[in-house]
């Protein structure tokens, strides 16, 4: 029999239980969040705190730790200020510029301008989207919710726009191979698709 590993968070140190979270809910999907300033300066954060919500209407959520300080990071600021953010897919072919808008870049400085990555306007939103990703949501805020007694964000938009790539979908779904994304894992390791798994039942039919 396993002789487990047992841990109380309430008595272990907070990284550890980061680690144990982040080790074990994997891999999780890592996507960009574009919000804009009041004064028009655009930012560009990566987030694998991330999942949906519901389908109808259409909403997803993003946890947006606070910074060590307790202060809150530019990304909850913008949305907080224009009511509006866009999630943006990572993908293969962009995944180390992700990876380098994660690093603590400045307030008042773009990471779009400081890794080369394209902005485009969004149709209902203020905030841009990323050229260079497949899959954008435009996203209005719905709520902030925060829980605990460090007050954690837990930020809850309405996807009001969905902007897809044609390159990326056969037969009307969005196709796995084509659209190439990139799992979060723990520490500094990120996972791509790998095999792909299918179950047929009695019916032929895929579920």
């Amino acid at each position: 029999m396993v002789k487990y590993n047992e841990y109380n968070p309430s008595e272990i140190d907070r990284r550890e239980v980061y680690r144990i979270l982040t080790g074990s809910v994997v891999p999780r999907p890592i996507g960009w969040a574009s919000t804009i300033d009041g004064n028009g300066k655009t930012n560009l954060a990566p987030f694998s705190f991330f999942t949906v919500v519901c389908v109808v209407p259409p909403m997803i959520s993003l946890t947006i730790a606070r910074n060590p300080d307790g202060s809150e990071k530019h990304t909850l600021k913008n949305i907080k200020s224009t009511k509006d953010f866009c999630f943006n897919v990572v993908t293969e072919p962009v995944w180390q510029e992700m990876v380098d808008t994660g690093n603590a870049i400045p307030e008042g400085e773009s990471e779009f301008e400081l890794t080369g990555l394209s902005s485009l306007p969004s149709v209902k939103i203020k905030s841009p989207r990323v050229l260079e990703s497949p899959i954008h949501f435009e996203c209005r805020l719905q709520e902030v919710i925060e829980l605990g007694p460090h007050k954690h964000p837990l930020v809850i938009g309405e996807v009001v726009y969905f902007h897809i790539n044609p390159e990326c979908m056969s037969g009307g779904y969005i196709n796995m191979e084509k659209l190439l994304p990139i799992g979060r894992l723990n520490g500094h390791y990120y996972s791509k698709l790998g095999q792909i798994l299918q179950r047929e039942f009695e019916d032929g039919q895929p579920r």
